[in-house]
């Protein structure tokens, strides 16, 4: 299954793509195509927190569950999509919080997806990675958007428009993390509507998702000595 990805970047970059040791925490409408991207990629080693179970009202947008996964819990649903993508992987999942498991999680991993909504579980990702010298990525404000082509990647410092952006520069700068070293998927679309409820259809979500996967992947194979 690796023939056309190892045509496209080279037997070389492949195989530093099967070493990486990757967390994704969160696997909502964001975060649950990253692990099935990352696998297809050739990525080996990925860890999956997130405690939600699956809804019916996830499956308009959240690409790795179906109808028969409602109900079940999302990281266990995903690890076993992903061992039918491929068996030559190392998955490990947390049915948890971010909060309840992190001073448990390795330090070793090469890079954090974070792709959950909770601006103190963000900041306590973003800390960790930076107290451990780890590669983050974070997803900022996806509902409430239709036009997936407004997707970026960029600095935090950058960002305009997203209250989570404007919540969550604040609240780093509090506890002295520089803002222009936080990568970020940013959506510059206004949202179509606020309100306690977050609507959403698939296009923005996994395109933040997407976006993010290719960011690390090519930051992997453009680096040199990685």
């Amino acid at each position: 299954m690796d023939s056309r990805s190892k045509l496209l970047i080279g037997e070389e970059n492949f195989n530093k793509l099967t070493k990486l040791n990757i967390l994704v925490v969160g696997v909502g409408g964001v975060g649950s195509i990253i692990p099935l991207t990352l696998v297809r990629s050739g990525v080996k080693n990925i860890t999956i927190i997130d405690k939600d179970r699956v809804d019916i009202s996830n499956l308009n947008r959240q690409m790795a569950y179906d109808f028969d996964d409602v109900n079940k819990i999302k990281v266990e649903a995903l690890k076993d999509k992903l061992f039918k993508l491929r068996k030559d992987i190392n998955i490990e999942i947390y049915p948890n919080f971010i909060q309840e498991v992190l001073d448990k999680l390795p330090t070793d991993f090469d890079y954090i997806f974070d792709c959950i909504d909770d601006i103190k579980g963000k900041i306590s990702l973003i800390k960790r990675a930076s107290q451990n010298n780890i590669k983050i990525i974070s997803s900022l404000g996806m509902g409430n958007r239709m036009d997936s082509t407004k997707v970026i990647i960029t600095k935090l410092n950058k960002t305009t428009t997203d209250p989570l952006a404007k919540k969550l520069r604040y609240e780093l700068k509090q506890v002295g993390i520089d803002t222009s070293k936080v990568t970020v998927s940013f959506s510059s679309e206004e949202a179509k509507k606020s309100g306690i409820i977050i609507s959403s259809m698939a296009f923005v979500p996994n395109a933040s998702g997407l976006a993010m996967a290719s960011y690390v992947i090519k930051e992997v194979i453009e680096t040199e000595g990685n």
